[in-house]
């Protein structure tokens, strides 16, 4: 009687998700330990991208340019012409041992439809320089979700590179929820007319941690469409900086570019930048920023008060109220328990 391959044992905090979820990829320390994907027309290698799409990312940063040169992981997933994936693709890289050197490149062919979901995690001090790049062909669609949580002595670089053609619409969405000192990267370039790009980023800093957060929207086709959103909150004596900038050149006329910095500061000693930016070379566009960053209304928390809630439960439910956008992420039971007890650790709340 043959026997059955062992079952990897996940660790503890995230097998719930693992064991919850279908479609599921696990990646562990570069190896694909465990793959569950039912669709038949998703391909899977671990063969870098190929030359005729890798010239299109930016490989001048020194970061994604050592990654390139140096990745002991690479994958890259492509959806076949004209396929609608339902359900989520969940992709979870895990690193206990060595540093992450690793990208993972998804291609969508013309008129296909996806769903990813990556999360990335470490319980133990490690460095991660990861990069994801997702190109989409025509009229092709991408909903991307992204949770990083690393240990609080780990050091990380993320980069996420998009490209959206003719008609495509590219959506990504992350949540920066983890410990460690963390520089975090999205360029969304617009290459073909009546693209959209939306960037939506959720990130919690705490204790002495650093965060940098970096998004960068490129208009280089008309009719194009992209927006930018930060939502943060900064605890303890934490830093957290949002930079964002939307680019449009000159001739890509009826382009639409917005962007939005909202971000709450709990702890005396705990500081919020937000810098936002537009580089406009053209007339004929919309285009808009702001940024709105405080600390907790008092007037809403005496309120809550008055009401009975507790001083602590009350900023919970404002802060909650303010982390809106992570529903997006609560897809099911286990993954709501699991981001709600990440907020509630980072908070202190």
């Amino acid at each position: 009687m043959q026997a059955q391959p062992r079952t990897p044992m996940f660790p503890e905090k995230i097998r719930p998700l693992i064991n919850e979820l279908s479609n599921v990829i696990v990646v562990r320390d570069g190896v694909i330990e465990h793959n569950s994907l039912s669709e038949d027309k998703v391909t899977v290698s671990q063969a870098p991208l190929n030359d005729d799409l890798a010239h299109t990312f930016d490989s001048l940063d020194p970061v994604i340019g050592e990654n390139l040169e140096n990745a002991t992981f690479t994958m890259t997933l492509t959806v076949e012409k004209g396929v609608r994936i339902k359900e989520p693709i969940n992709l979870f890289i895990i690193q206990d041992e060595n540093a992450l050197i690793g990208n993972v490149s998804i291609v969508l062919n013309e008129e296909a439809h996806a769903q990813i979901r990556e999360y990335i995690y470490t319980e133990t001090s490690q460095t991660i320089n990861y990069l994801s790049r997702s190109y989409l062909h025509g009229s092709s669609e991408l909903d991307y979700i992204a949770i990083a949580n690393m240990d609080k002595h780990s050091f990380s670089a993320i980069n996420r590179q998009m490209v959206a053609n003719a008609n495509a619409r590219a959506s990504l969405k992350t949540a920066q929820l983890g410990d460690g000192k963390t520089t975090q990267k999205a360029d969304v370039d617009l290459v073909g007319t009546f693209a959209t790009g939306d960037v939506k980023t959720v990130a919690v800093a705490s204790e002495n941690q650093e965060v940098i957060i970096h998004t960068h929207v490129e208009h280089i086709a008309k009719n194009t469409e992209g927006l930018i959103e930060h939502y943060g909150v900064a605890a303890d004596e934490s830093f957290l900086v949002f930079e964002g900038t939307g680019k449009i050149h000159k001739g890509m006329k009826e382009s639409v570019a917005h962007q939005s910095n909202n971000g709450v500061v709990l702890g005396r000693y705990a500081r919020l930048d937000a810098n936002p930016l537009l580089l406009i070379d053209e007339y004929d566009v919309e285009a808009s920023h702001g940024a709105a960053i405080g600390r907790i209304d008092e007037e809403q928390l005496y309120y809550l008060m008055s009401r009975g809630l507790s001083e602590k439960a009350a900023q919970r439910l404002i802060i909650n109220g303010f982390l809106a956008p992570l529903k997006d992420l609560m897809a099911n039971e286990n993954l709501k328990d699991y981001i709600q007890g990440l907020l509630e650790t980072k908070t202190g709340r």
